[in-house]
């Protein structure tokens, strides 16, 4: 039963010739060149021709913005930014901070996934905050200082 509907399928597939299509080549194309697209100039009509003038004028081709630019924009610079300074001290275990607030600064030691690790309010940022990391894994970590509505931030590398 199995061999005689496998054959019917068989023959049916050679009697509609999808079968001899498959095994054949399919015939070469002729080569065509390919002409590059022609840049957009605006026409000049000739003046004796008013009605040409505005079906002239709909036609013109505009050119669609570009999306790739050959130039960087600079971006512009956070003048509210902290300028924060951290320099790690691999003998003593401890990592100095400081920043140019002038008011009360919170300083945080932030893991590379964001969470804080350490914290440290200061009643004034332009003094130095020392926070020892003698416990934390070796690592790179962020420091973030805020004060008021200023923020700056930092990559460290700690136990290295």
């Amino acid at each position: 039963m199995k061999t005689s509907t496998l054959l019917g399928c068989l023959l049916a597939l050679l009697l509609t010739g999808q079968f001899a299509q498959a095994q054949t080549k399919a015939a070469a194309k002729p080569a065509t060149s390919v002409a590059k697209p022609a840049a957009a100039k605006p026409v000049a009509a000739p003046a004796s021709k008013p009605a040409a003038d505005a079906a002239s004028a709909s036609m013109v081709a505009v050119a669609a913005p570009a999306l790739i630019t050959d130039k960087m924009a600079d971006p512009t610079p956070n003048t509210n930014a902290l300028k924060v300074r951290a320099e790690t001290n691999p003998l003593t275990k401890r990592l100095t901070v400081r920043t140019d607030a002038t008011g009360p600064t919170r300083v945080e030691l932030n893991s590379t996934d964001g969470r804080p690790v350490l914290t440290r309010d200061m009643i004034s940022g332009d003094a130095a905050a020392v926070l020892d990391v003698s416990n934390l894994p070796a690592g790179s970590y962020i420091v973030q200082c805020t004060a008021g509505e200023r923020r700056g931030m930092k990559r460290v590398m700690i136990g290295q």
